[in-house]
């Protein structure tokens, strides 16, 4: 049987979940359809963590609608799938292809209109487009697929020079205030947890600096290779998103047995009450960090498998084309 064509649009500028879903994806997919993608030409670290097997169209970040409609006249996908809405507005409906959209971001009709089918993440988005979109509509929890360690503690503590005695408190995202990492700091300031040290990783941190200086125990890091060397680090996770549309680094955190305090959002509210997970709010007194009876919990993280999600997706093309299971 002939491969489907699958045309994947992420035009962002720079990596984090949302470019992390795609190429994740796109790793499974290329073992069995005719994957392309198309991105923004100066994304080099988007470029760099693509599969090398992987068609990859570079575009530039003007008429950026014009160039997708020629790649995709020009290439013939069966499906065109868009992540984040920058894409999602760049594909005009068609009767030749379907076209599919991962809602990383909350859900908006008038960007999604052309699409045939929508994948969200939680309940609250399938409610919300539930409502207004026309199209195929389906929910798809997001997965977990890490690096092995490449580092071990020892190594690293040395390396940050982090006291051998210090519990370490971290966190991994963006110095964002979608992320909370001003929430994190400003509670593990006023705590002060002895014999501690709180360790924040993820892009933009330079702007942070000014926040931890006179404090020693606190280390800002920017965006890592292997964050696997760092789970494997931390003692504790920390979260406290404002919101998300899922959080792919708490199952990472999971998939560590770490001790976890999260803020609850409306991206892990469908589930995090069926895990061993210290649901806080950061804006209340309720104290925080603890640094007593630490221990590695076992969580079943079943539900967030890998190639499980993936194939979910699969199905959904499928679908789409009206495509009979063999």
């Amino acid at each position: 049987m002939k491969k489907i064509k699958i045309l994947h649009i992420l035009i962002s500028k720079g990596f984090a979940g949302s470019e992390k879903y795609l190429c994740d994806l796109i790793d499974y997919q290329s073992n069995f359809f005719d994957i392309s993608v198309v991105i923004l030409k100066k994304n080099l670290i988007l470029k760099k963590n693509i599969n090398k097997n992987v068609k990859i169209f570079p575009i530039i970040d003007f008429f950026k609608k014009i160039q997708i409609t020629k790649i995709i006249n020009k290439n013939k996908p069966d499906i065109v799938h868009t992540h984040l809405s920058n894409a999602a507005k760049c594909v005009s409906k068609s009767d030749k292809f379907k076209i599919i959209a991962t809602a990383h971001m909350n859900f908006k009709k008038s960007i999604l209109k052309n699409c045939d089918g929508l994948i969200v993440s939680n309940s609250t988005q399938f409610k919300q487009a539930a409502k207004n979109f026309k199209g195929a509509l389906f929910k798809s929890y997001l997965w977990t697929r890490l690096k092995p360690i490449t580092k071990n503690k020892t190594e690293l503590k040395k390396e940050l020079k982090i006291p051998k005695k210090n519990i370490i408190f971290g966190s991994i995202g963006r110095f964002h205030p979608q992320k909370g990492f001003d929430l994190i700091l400003k509670k593990f300031k006023k705590e002060s947890p002895k014999n501690s040290t709180l360790l924040l990783i993820g892009n933009g941190h330079e702007e942070f600096n000014n926040k931890i200086k006179n404090y020693k125990n606190i280390i800002l890091l920017g965006n890592v290779n292997n964050v696997s060397n760092y789970y494997n680090l931390f003692d504790v996770a920390v979260f406290a998103s404002r919101w998300e549309t899922f959080g792919f680094t708490l199952v990472e955190a999971m998939q560590f047995r770490l001790p976890i305090i999260s803020s609850l959002h409306i991206g892990n509210k469908d589930w995090i009450k069926k895990f061993k997970i210290k649901v806080c709010n950061f804006n209340q007194k309720q104290k925080i960090f603890y640094t007593k009876n630490i221990t590695k919990v076992k969580y079943d993280t079943s539900i967030f498998n890998y190639h499980d999600k993936c194939a979910e997706i699969v199905k959904i093309y499928k679908s789409l084309l009206e495509i009979k299971k063999n």
